[in-house]
């Protein structure tokens, strides 16, 4: 008989669809249904060869999908699209909604440092549901490895560069699989367990996107170059060629910014010892995907 549902926003995405993936094979299984939350019916989950209990249709464009898509919640991974910057208009009537439904856990996908860094949505969001009361999870991982394989696939797929303006600095990262595993663990903790806590999560080196382009091109086997453009030219090539959003190029450049500075190369120890192992090092990460760049 299962006791809880748990509902996955941005269950298509890079975390929500390894979050859906580990509950789905979790060992109490049955103990809970597993909501994916899409954007439209159209959607689905099943192209990755995943396929969740139920599916609701979750708009954070649309408050009017709200209330449904909670309706008998009781713990939400809550992920945020990255094209939606504006807190007010999209997350604060969600987490009223929340409020409503009485969701017993919200484990939030935050960022790292975020605590210090106020320009970001995730701050504002961190500090709404603080605020609404919601028995809350904060995770804040560094930079995921799969921004790589993903937002920044093409430039070294079809260029062999890396494009960001992050300067010499160093930067930590973690592998998505890591964080997934981690929210897998608290969305299915004990009552109390994890509750009102927030969690920096990392992996276990800093490294220069100089050493992570080293470790691509050795692992493709052909030489990958870090670019390292001006912000400037950053802002120009994603906006102007890539036509991607600009409230979103803006996000990225803060936080390249912030790698640029040395600040982004703070590592902890919280994703072994809520996991019990080692962190996946970016080598391992760069084989495990090495086909996406090729």
């Amino acid at each position: 008989m299962t006791t809880e549902r748990i509902l996955i926003t941005g269950a298509t995405g890079n975390v929500g669809l390894a979050t859906l993936a580990d509950l789905i094979k979790h060992p109490d299984k049955q103990k809970f249904t597993v909501i994916a939350g899409l954007r439209s019916p159209g959607q689905s989950t099943e192209s990755s060869g995943l396929e969740a209990d139920e599916t609701v249709c979750l708009d954070f464009e649309n408050p009017a999908t709200f209330d449904a898509a909670l309706a008998g919640v009781s713990r939400i991974l809550l992920v945020r699209p990255p094209q939606l910057a504006d807190v007010d208009k999209y997350f604060k009537p969600f987490i009223d909604a929340m409020q409503r439904a009485n969701v017993r856990q919200v484990v939030f996908l935050s960022l790292q440092g975020v605590e210090n860094n106020p320009v970001t949505p995730h701050h504002k969001i961190e500090k709404l549901i603080r605020e609404a009361g919601l028995p809350y999870t904060f995770l804040r991982p560094s930079f995921f490895m799969q921004n790589l394989s993903t937002t920044h696939r093409d430039e070294i797929r079809l260029r062999d560069e890396i494009f960001v303006p992050a300067g010499h600095g160093r930067t930590s990262f973690i592998d998505v699989r890591d964080i997934s595993a981690i929210a897998a663990l608290v969305l299915t903790g004990g009552p109390e367990e994890f509750i009102n806590q927030g969690y920096e999560l990392t992996g276990s080196e800093a490294l220069t996107y100089t050493e992570i382009a080293q470790i691509l091109t050795d692992v493709l086997g052909r030489k990958i170059t870090y670019r390292n453009p001006s912000i400037l030219r950053f802002i120009w090539q994603k906006w102007q060629k890539e036509k991607l959003p600009l409230g979103f190029i803006l996000i990225m450049t803060a936080l390249y910014t912030v790698s640029k500075l040395g600040k982004a190369a703070g590592l902890t120890s919280e994703t072994e010892r809520l996991l019990k192992r080692q962190p996946i090092p970016f080598r391992q990460f760069a084989r495990d995907f090495r086909n996406v760049w090729n």
